[in-house]
């Protein structure tokens, strides 16, 4: 080994320094790990030099030279991996872009965002094995399964079936499954709901309507007629009735209707005021209406009144009675003092009325402004108060019995005798 060593002289030294040192110039420019080593090799050989001891490292130093170039020289497989990657992102971009170009942009702002993530699998040797795409759809908040929905509710359309057409179509699913279930089941005994047809639905709503607007039609007329009885005159209203049939009937009904709200009937007391008192006594009755005093009496009882309800009414203007003078002992007027000349009404009872006998007067409380002018006004006529009952708030009348004292004037004095008409509010 020695005498190997002691062969070499200085200028093979030179030589082989100059051709490793371009050999390493050459290699450092490509790479910069190249360089460090380069310059390791030169450190080593000028301590070498230094010692006097160079070694045969030609065939080292070509295979090192080698080995660096392996080393520096950048690996094309990553190269390819890289270009790879890049063209499949591309292709990856241009599917999706050609994706949305193909979907149908609608007017309005298009609310969905979509974001693509590429999630790449590589293994230890560095080549790609999948490649997943996945798309996250959020439409205000939504999960991608619902949004995926919505879109295929957008793609298909239906029209929207109005409620008759549901309906129909209901109608016809179930006859088609109970005539499947006869089929299957065979002939049986079914009740069925009688189908009522939609002309009796149409002609029953009709009439309904019709009696509703008949009632209101009437009702009207009743307010009506009640107003022309009391701011007229009883002659006047006697005419009324004769040309218009119809119109007592119709005032008949809604009296007795409006009877049946009040808490108390006057004509009940007045009733058990005559039973108690003997059966030879003679009652005439003013304004009888229906007859109640005369049905529920055992006396001699006279009705009067516009219009016949009955066989027992007398037809006349209470004004003036078909009665001789004194040849009754009660006279009633039960809500009978209408019209504008009440006072005449009265004044024909006192005529008919025996002395001594007995005047029984049953009115709504509304209609007086003051008692006391009313009692002082039945006073000059020749009747004295007996009792009253103005008191009575359970109740909306006030009663009266009066005794006669004396004839009537023939002068009447109306002072106190005027009431206030008992008119229904307007609607």
């Amino acid at each position: 080994m020695f005498n190997e060593e002691e062969e070499w002289s200085d200028e093979q030294d030179a030589k082989v320094l100059t051709e490793t040192v371009l050999r390493n110039n050459q290699k450092a420019n490509s790479s910069t790990n190249a360089k460090a080593k380069l310059v390791g090799k030169k450190s080593l050989m000028r301590t070498l030099q230094t010692l006097g001891s160079v070694p045969e490292w030609k065939n080292e130093d070509k295979e090192q030279g080698s080995d660096s170039e392996a080393e520096v020289v950048p690996t094309h497989p990553k190269r390819k991996r890289k270009k790879k990657r890049s063209k499949r992102r591309k292709k990856a971009e241009d599917e999706d872009q050609t994706a949305n170009e193909e979907k149908p942009v609608p007017n309005k702002r298009n609310k969905y965002k979509k974001i693509v993530t590429l999630e790449a699998e590589t293994t230890s040797v560095g080549k790609t094995e999948e490649i997943k795409v996945t798309q996250s759809d959020t439409v205000n908040g939504n999960k991608p399964e619902d949004n995926e929905q919505l879109n295929r509710k957008h793609k298909r359309l239906k029209p929207e079936l109005s409620k008759a057409e549901i309906l129909k179509r209901e109608k016809l699913r179930k006859m088609l499954l109970g005539q499947e279930q006869v089929q299957q089941e065979g002939p049986a005994e079914t009740e069925e709901e009688p189908v009522v047809p939609e002309e009796e639905g149409q002609q029953d709503r009709s009439s309904s309507l019709r009696s509703r607007m008949e009632q209101r039609l009437e009702s009207a007329r009743f307010r009506y007629i009640n107003e022309v009885l009391y701011s007229t005159t009883s002659g006047e209203a006697k005419r009324m009735f004769k040309q218009d049939p119809e119109a007592f009937g119709i005032y008949h009904r809604g009296y007795t209707a409006q009877v049946q709200r009040w808490p108390a009937n006057p004509v009940q007391a007045i009733i058990a005021y005559i039973q108690l008192k003997p059966p030879t006594l003679v009652v005439a009755d003013f304004g009888c209406g229906d007859c109640k005093i005369a049905s529920s009496v055992k006396n001699r009882v006279h009705s009067f009144d516009l219009v016949a309800t009955c066989e027992l009414v007398t037809v006349c203007d209470m004004a003036n009675v078909p009665l001789p003078d004194r040849s009754v002992d009660i006279a009633v007027f039960c809500l009978s003092l209408m019209g504008t000349n009440l006072a005449d009404f009265l004044a024909e009872a006192n005529r008919v009325l025996k002395i001594g006998g007995v005047l029984k007067i049953a009115e709504v409380a509304s209609r007086f402004e003051n008692v006391r002018n009313f009692v002082t006004g039945l006073a000059s006529l020749g009747f004295k108060l007996l009792s009253k009952d103005s008191e009575n708030k359970n109740t909306h009348f006030y009663s009266f019995e009066l005794l006669k004292t004396a004839d009537a004037p023939e002068n009447i004095k109306t002072f106190g005798l005027q009431l206030r008409p008992c008119v229904y509010k307007k609607r």
